[in-house]
């Protein structure tokens, strides 16, 4: 993988990351979802490191979860057939990439040729080490209170980075919570790749993902609004911050031959759990939070070991792959006897097994994958269609069943719940550019939860539809309209939520871009609309990039809230949920150096409401209607 700066496209309009979120995010409702925050945050560390085109493997394009199978396949053949592409303009030749791909496209990739690339085993090394510090200007009643927080309210993170920009990668990490007295977070790696029959080895923290995510499906994340599902990205570093969702040991993926590659994994790490009187877990954690006395007692309190293996061939369009792994914790799990939890896994053993499948070629893609799970003796599958009649139009069906004692520890797949189990269901997706300029997605979603769900006393269903349209009114300005109805039983009743956006982008200028926005929540008669304005001016000169936003919203209540994506400092993700009255503002300033080797940046960020004079509840509890936040970072690229 290179380490070269990714260029905008060459001709028409490329995309920021604060683009690419705007139009990737359509789910509104699942911004703050923690996967998908370090979804995001494996996206935002590829595109600093972006891909060569022109080299880079089917592996590699995977952990683009715009792309699919058949436009990969095209990607390659054009390459094969034209050789190497001199500017990324050249895919607007290649039969099934649209506009809005080529665009994003742009943010991950550039075209890089033979003679710029370093065939050297280790050629130079490259040094990437970043800070970041986050400061309140308020205070939580758990600074306060003597059986509150242990540690201060600063937020501190260091990342650093060393990479030859083809065959090694290393990384390490530590971070510190706001109300955290240690720095309790920390990780490291080291990934060799691409050496003669190595194509990935990794050492210390890492992600992994096979087939269609059911078993081990860890590498990449799945939206409705893009076309659904495709073959996980294998292994891969874990370069972000998250506390919970990774694997800690080894793990290796050999090329026999050409057609057949063979993974092995294993770790073993501790994980937060809760306990019961008997020393049984009932709940393993996902917070990372350490900053009381009874969080810290859930801290590393169980251990878990975890072996597995794949093996995978491909060849003349077909895949096929089979996956499993067992695991053992330290303690047993026993979730308890509320009805919810009923279905969650028992015992200290588990296993998990599947076999995946399909056939891609030029403009359709079949795929699927089915798996059993020792936790329950569960069965699961999911099955998927694509079918591309020209580069306007990608039509999708998916079909799952999750039965409700399926479970697998390690299992991410395109689902309503937060996990591939106890559900089943029918998406239909379509994405279309009927005209010049205008680019339509739609989705239909039909789900069964044939067990009782949380606040639930029976089986449950629901719908999720959405519409949305954007339109370039010229070539520097667009407008984008969304509607979602998305029906999902809550407490033994059915919820309608009906949200709509629109929005107005201007790029006035190759500094200057204006986007107004303006969002709509009703749910069960209760309402919540927020307007907000966004602003990013660009002086060159200097290196600074000036991003700000302004927003108003007003709620009836929480149900009805509205969630908002926020300019953010590099390499990292923003977004929050808003209900009640008041306003937001968010400014950053970054400053990057001529020759792009450091990087400065602040952050100030603000919230009051009108409706009330404290904010939060328990130990987060502000007792003000104001909340003020500051954020400095810096980055050194050597």
């Amino acid at each position: 993988m290179a380490q070269n700066s990714s260029p905008l496209v060459e001709a028409g309009r490329g995309a920021s990351w604060d683009d690419f979120v705007e139009e990737y995010l359509s789910d509104e409702e699942r911004a703050d979802d923690e996967d998908l925050q370090l979804h995001l945050q494996d996206l935002k560390e590829l595109s600093e490191h972006p891909l060569n085109i022109n080299t880079a493997t089917v592996e590699d394009l995977l952990q683009l979860p715009f792309l699919s199978e058949a436009q990969i396949e095209q990607i390659h053949a054009y390459i094969y057939l034209h050789g190497q592409m001199q500017t990324l303009s050249e895919l607007r030749l290649v039969p099934l990439i649209d506009d809005a791909t080529r665009r994003w496209l742009s943010l991950f990739a550039y075209a890089g040729t033979e003679q710029h690339e370093d065939r050297r085993f280790l050629g130079r090394l490259h040094h990437d080490i970043s800070s970041r510090l986050d400061v309140p200007l308020y205070y939580r009643m758990g600074q306060q209170r003597a059986d509150g927080y242990r540690g201060d309210a600063l937020y501190h993170r260091l990342r650093y980075t060393l990479s030859d920009g083809r065959h090694l990668q290393a990384g390490l990490r530590i971070e510190k919570d706001a109300g955290e007295r240690f720095y309790d977070s920390y990780g490291a790696y080291a990934m060799l790749q691409d050496v003669g029959p190595l194509q990935k080895a990794v050492v210390g923290d890492y992600r992994i993902g096979f087939g269609e995510g059911l078993v081990m499906g860890g590498s990449t994340w799945h939206s409705k609004s893009t076309p659904p599902l495709k073959v996980q990205g294998g292994l891969r570093p874990m370069t972000g911050m998250d506390e919970v969702n990774f694997l800690r040991g080894a793990a290796v993926t050999f090329s026999l031959g050409r057609h057949v590659s063979l993974s092995a994994f294993g770790s073993y790490r501790k994980r937060d759990a809760t306990l019961t009187d008997e020393g049984e877990v009932q709940t393993l954690r996902t917070d990372g939070y350490h900053r009381t006395a009874s969080e810290w007692d859930r801290r590393r309190n169980v251990g878990s070991t975890m072996l597995g293996g794949n093996i995978a061939w491909q060849g003349s369009g077909f895949h096929l792959g089979a996956t499993g792994y067992w695991q053992q914790f330290s303690r047993s799990l026993n979730p308890g006897t509320q009805q919810y939890r009923a279905i969650y896994p028992k015992g200290k053993t588990f296993g998990t097994a599947g076999v995946n499948y399909g056939y891609t070629r030029y403009r359709i893609a079949l795929a699927g994958e089915t798996a059993y799970s020792t936790a329950g003796g569960g069965m699961a599958t999911v099955n998927r269609i694509s079918w591309t009649p020209s580069r306007r139009y990608t039509l999708s069906v998916v079909q799952r069943f999750f039965s409700y004692n399926y479970y697998s520890f390690y299992g991410s797949t395109l689902s309503e719940n937060s996990s591939p189990q106890n559900e089943s269901g029918v998406l239909v997706h379509l994405q279309a550019e009927p005209l010049a300029g205008l680019s339509l997605t739609a989705y239909a979603d039909f789900f069964h939860n044939p067990w009782p769900r949380y606040r639930m006393t029976h089986s449950s269903t629901g719908q999720d539809f959405m519409l949305q349209g954007t339109y370039a009114l010229s070539r520097r300005q667009t407008i984008m309209a969304r509607y979602q109805l998305k029906r999902k039983e809550n407490g033994d009743r059915m919820e309608p939520h009906h949200r709509v956006k629109l929005q107005w982008t201007c790029e006035a200028s190759g500094r200057w871009r204006l986007q107004t926005t303006g969002s709509f929540h009703s749910v069960l008669g209760c309402k919540g609309f927020l307007l907000s304005q966004n602003a990013r001016f660009i002086v060159k000169k200097p290196g600074l990039t000036l991003n700000g936003q302004l927003g108003y919203f007003h709620t009836d209540d929480y149900a009805s809230r509205i969630y908002v994506q926020h300019p953010a400092l590099f390499s990292s993700v923003s977004s929050a949920s808003y209900y009640g009255h008041g306003m937001l503002g968010v400014a950053t300033c970054r400053w990057q150096s001529k020759n792009r080797r450091w990087m400065l940046e602040g952050r100030y960020s603000l919230l009051r409401y009108f409706d009330r004079d404290e904010q939060g509840t328990g130990l987060q509890a502000i007792m003000s209607a104001w909340k003020n936040d500051i954020s400095v970072q810096f980055r050194i690229r050597i």
